[in-house]
């Protein structure tokens, strides 16, 4: 579960933020005042994001193999 927080109050709680993200593995979500969610911020574990960032690369590692080397100049042997 996300918790949801303000510019102010995360700006004001950020050790307490952190220590969540680190110690308990939770996800916070900064949202601006105007609650304009296209512009929020994510806190999220270090390992977590790690983690996306290696998924996002797989997804895209195929297309770019199979752009770059042709099934039909693939040596076997």
């Amino acid at each position: 579960m996300m918790k949801h927080y303000s510019p102010e109050t995360a700006q004001t709680d950020l050790m307490e933020l952190l220590t969540a993200v680190h110690q308990l593995k939770e996800t916070i979500v900064i949202t601006p005042t105007d609650a304009n969610d296209a512009q929020a911020a994510v806190l999220v574990p270090k390992s977590e994001w790690e983690a996306l960032r290696e998924l996002a690369f797989l997804q895209q590692s195929p297309l770019i193999v199979a752009e770059s080397q042709p099934t039909t100049e693939v040596e076997w042997g």
